[in-house]
């Protein structure tokens, strides 16, 4: 996800945006969009496919579930933006595989258990 800003002289770039920059038409556009995936969800499984479909993916950034760009691992937006709380999405789809990443917190949740090698 990104918009456009005006560079030095006339050229024009892409640049990734966080949420808390977006403008509230955009904001409601991206709520729109996100909601009806999240709410429909069968399993944490699911879940990832959509959303990998879409070019996104779920990850943990400092002990936050935020939905993030596939390509450039870009944080989104976040579970509260979008106006859910990760405990109901536990309740719901029950507990997602995620895999530890850094130190801070960070994850990515799997789309489905790895095998044992």
């Amino acid at each position: 996800m990104g918009i456009q800003k005006e560079m030095e002289g006339s050229a024009l770039s892409w640049a990734p945006i966080k949420t808390t920059e977006l403008d509230c038409e955009t904001a409601a556009l991206l709520r729109a969009a996100m909601r009806p995936i999240f709410s429909g969800a069968a399993s944490w499984s699911n879940l990832a496919e959509i959303l990998k479909g879409k070019g996104y993916r779920l990850a943990f950034r400092s002990g936050r579930l935020c939905v993030t760009d596939r390509t450039t691992d870009a944080r989104v937006c976040g579970l509260n933006f979008l106006g859910f709380e990760f405990r109901d999405l536990v309740r719901r789809l029950g507990r997602p595989i995620v895999v530890a990443r850094g130190n801070n917190a960070d994850g990515d949740i799997l789309a489905e258990r790895p095998s044992p090698q």
